[in-house]
């Protein structure tokens, strides 16, 4: 295996930077007003001593006389460092950590790591490391990273930090440094990649491939005896011939900003040259990463944990593997409590008597809130309250249409998401039809070819299913399933792996 280096420069116009890495490399200071080799040898250099090295080693004639703006280079080996260590700053998932002799490490914010730590993220997972002057290193899901050497220069405040990414990705935030520039390394299997810049992704895809792209700065590739420059928004592959322009941010308009089902349905437009996309998804509130995953397709179905704010980060990835520019968007889940399980005749719409018949799984346990009005968009109610009971008279002033939905109450005693609007319809006597068969009833979801399936289990017994029954809407005759009290789930499938499951507490059915 060809092991190279994925090399970070951060340069400005008073520092510059000169060899691989090693003790050979050089620092080209430049000289400032009022600066002479034996003062900058008592501020940076480890020993006097080498007053006379540095003087032969740049032709300077007088160690006392130096010409503003010209160049010194000093050897990294003469200055004064000390040895540093990386902490974590943040983390989420399985992350596993272990010091240079293999021991188990427990990872956690605040966790300084030695060189020789190695480091493994696992599904969703993501761990963020600081360097010892800010820089930041955030390793993604499915990846390996050992920690090689760390250097700190008192000094200046720049570092030496060299580390081999074996396998996944990882996103690097260099802060640039004046007076010398940070030595950030990053060690790849299959290309050298120098970055003149401070922000950057790069990601080892296999022993034989490397990707990187950059966000600021300039990056040299090079691989097999190839070089590629690629320009801040560009990006290239180790044994490419020209970088390509990174893929624009993922456009998100038309996206939910509200759901009342989990997993939410998050879709988005698919743009011309999107090949895929890497997703992150994060709790608002905490900042905890929760979900990091790639897809093809422009959707993705999340099973979230709970209600909240939560945050989605979207970069989109062309044909060459290339990813771009993040887009993010927030949006808030409100998919809990349930609403209500409603026994209804799924014929009968309509009826002679004003009077409206409410079956539902309502209880003093788990209490309802009914919503009656005369438009299905309820501006105009005429009748809200609290529902403990699982049948519910209400007698109605007048015939036409009358609609009516339940939400089940939280332990605050504020509605969750409402079920379908129901509608009935009061008309004389010789309009009616014959009742229908009466129905256990739940919510719609609003998915492509929604499947539903309805379980039964013995409270005594909830993982064991006795009956079950699928449909293409969410209503299964009464008259077909068994009488006594069972356990309710309903599973939910569609169109693009959609699946949700809705568990009720335990209900009698006739």
């Amino acid at each position: 295996m060809n092991k190279t280096a994925l090399l970070a420069l951060c340069l400005s116009s008073h520092a510059s930077w000169a060899g691989s890495g090693g003790e050979e490399a050089t620092w080209q200071y430049t000289v400032q007003a009022g600066d002479t080799l034996w003062s900058f040898a008592a501020k940076h250099l480890t020993s006097p001593s080498y007053v006379p090295k540095l003087q032969q080693q740049n032709g300077i004639a007088n160690p006392y006389r130096l010409t503003p703006g010209s160049q010194l280079a000093v050897p990294y080996s003469w200055t004064r460092q000390n040895e540093s260590s990386v902490t974590i700053e943040a983390l989420s998932g399985a992350v596993n950590v272990q010091d240079a002799d293999g021991q188990p490490l427990k990872a956690a914010p605040g966790l300084h790591l030695q060189a020789g730590s190695r480091i493994s993220t696992g599904k969703d997972a993501m761990l963020k490391l600081r360097m010892a002057d800010g820089s930041m290193l955030q390793l993604w899901s499915n990846s390996k990273l050992t920690l090689g050497k760390q250097v700190f220069y008192p000094t200046t405040g720049a570092i030496q930090s060299q580390n081999r990414l074996d396998h996944g990705s990882a996103s690097n935030a260099v802060v640039p440094r004046q007076l010398m520039p940070n030595r950030y390394q990053i060690y790849t299997p299959s290309a050298v990649t120098t970055v003149r810049g401070t922000e950057f992704r790069v990601r080892s895809l296999n022993d034989q491939d490397t990707a990187a792209e950059v966000l600021h700065g300039k990056v040299n590739l090079a691989s097999d005896g190839e070089d590629l420059d690629i320009p801040a928004g560009f990006g290239g592959r180790s044994g490419g011939k020209q970088s390509v322009a990174l893929p624009k941010a993922p456009v998100l308009d038309g996206m939910i900003t509200v759901s009342p089902f989990n997993p939410p349905l998050l879709e988005w437009h698919k743009q011309n040259g999107e090949a895929g996309y890497q997703l992150a998804l994060a709790d608002a509130q905490t900042q905890q990463q929760l979900y990091n995953r790639s897809t093809e397709t422009a959707r993705f179905y999340p099973e979230l944990p709970q209600n909240g704010r939560y945050l989605l980060t979207i970069r989109a990835r062309n044909a060459q593997g290339i990813e771009g520019y993040d887009a993010s968007r927030g949006f808030t889940l409100a998919a809990s409590p349930l609403p209500p399980l409603i026994f209804s005749d799924a014929k009968r719409t309509s009826q002679r008597a004003q009077t409206l018949w409410i079956g539902s799984s309502a209880s003093p346990e788990h209490p309802a809130w009914l919503q009656v009005a005369r438009d299905p968009a309820f501006a105009d109610i005429w009748h809200q309250g609290r529902l403990e009971q699982d049948t519910f008279a209400l007698n109605l002033p007048d015939k036409g249409k009358w609609y009516w939905r339940l939400a089940s109450l939280d332990d605050k005693n504020q509605p969750g998401p409402y079920g379908n609007t129901q509608e009935l319809r009061i008309k004389a006597w010789y309009e009616m039809g014959l009742p229908g068969d009466r129905k256990l009833q739940s919510r719609r979801y609003p998915v492509a070819k929604a499947r539903y399936t309805l379980q039964l289990a013995r409270p005594d017994e909830p993982g064991r299913i006795i009956w079950q029954q699928g449909a293409d809407e969410p209503a299964w005759s009464l008259l077909r399933m068994p009488s006594g009290r069972f356990v309710v789930t309903i599973l939910v499938d569609g169109d693009g792996g959609y699946h949700a499951e809705e568990r009720y507490p335990a209900l009698l059915l006739p």
